[in-house]
């Protein structure tokens, strides 16, 4: 159905992965989409770590690390079949590791810490994008955080929606502001701060100004939500926690940013579909 990506002009930390994580898991478990998240990050297992213990993980290491079993099954493996033009959408599934049956998959990073090697590897995505973008309702990725690769360029040309993050800081805000100027594409480019402290000076009301958006985004922070992202509890997460009608319940508070933040993708993705664009 979509092609939504997250990305960053700024190498600094901007809660990137872990906002989302926490919009993915909300759309499967409040909306029911079909989700495919890719993780086309170098060198960075933040997005396992939120669903899997690192013990959990162990076997799976094995099998990415050893043998003709690494080949056949890990994200490499997919990436070989695609450049052997020997995948199809309904297959891709096959690479990917289970949150949700038939609601969450999720493809982990590639094993490489070469960025030289991680870029050659990236360019087999595009084709990988398209044919999952058939089979999945969603398909997010999470990119690396900069303007400097084409790679990342080339995604997010082919993106439907690209969620722009960043923290509460005035540097990385005042290059959103450069970056949006140079996007042909501005009207499908949303901000997202993450980790957001609303007692902030840059809070979501005064950078929504500031920058001169209404549709900005953002993710309250929430201890309990980055414990569970750290013990691999996300999914038990948000099956365990509702919004509550008391005001002051943190829970509530992390739980509604994200649900309002779905909400303003899901309508960016309506305005797309019907040629509308309305004033931001």
């Amino acid at each position: 159905m979509a092609i939504l990506s997250f990305w960053s002009g700024d190498k600094k930390e901007s809660g990137q992965t872990l906002s989302i994580v926490a919009i993915a898991t909300h759309m499967c478990v409040e909306h029911n989409y079909k989700t495919l998240l890719v993780d086309a990050t170098l060198a960075d297992d933040t997005m396992m770590r939120c669903f899997w213990k690192p013990d959990a993980n162990k076997e799976l290491k094995k099998q990415l690390n050893k043998g003709k079993l690494d080949i056949a099954t890990g994200t490499e493996g997919l990436m070989s079949a695609i450049a052997s033009n020997k995948t199809s959408p309904e297959i891709i599934s096959n690479y990917t590791k289970v949150v949700f049956k038939n609601r969450l998959d999720i493809l982990v990073g590639l094993k490489t810490t070469s960025l030289t090697e991680h870029e050659q590897t990236l360019k087999l995505y595009i084709d990988m994008l398209k044919a999952a973008n058939k089979f999945y309702d969603l398909v997010i990725v999470d990119l690396s955080k900069t303007d400097e690769r084409q790679s990342t360029l080339d995604i997010l040309k082919i993106s439907d929606v690209v969620m722009y993050t960043m923290s509460q800081n005035l540097k990385q805000i005042n290059e959103f502001i450069e970056n949006k100027e140079k996007m042909q594409e501005l009207k499908r480019m949303i901000p997202l701060l993450g980790s957001a402290n609303a007692f902030c000076k840059y809070n979501p009301k005064n950078v929504s100004k500031y920058i001169g958006q209404k549709d900005l985004a953002y993710i309250v922070y929430n201890n309990g939500f980055l414990e569970a992202a750290c013990e691999g509890g996300v999914a038990n997460f948000f099956l365990n926690t509702r919004i509550s009608k008391n005001a002051r319940d943190k829970n509530s508070q992390f739980l509604k940013s994200v649900a309002d933040s779905s909400q303003k993708i899901i309508h960016k993705f309506e305005e797309i579909k019907y040629g509308k664009v309305l004033d931001s």
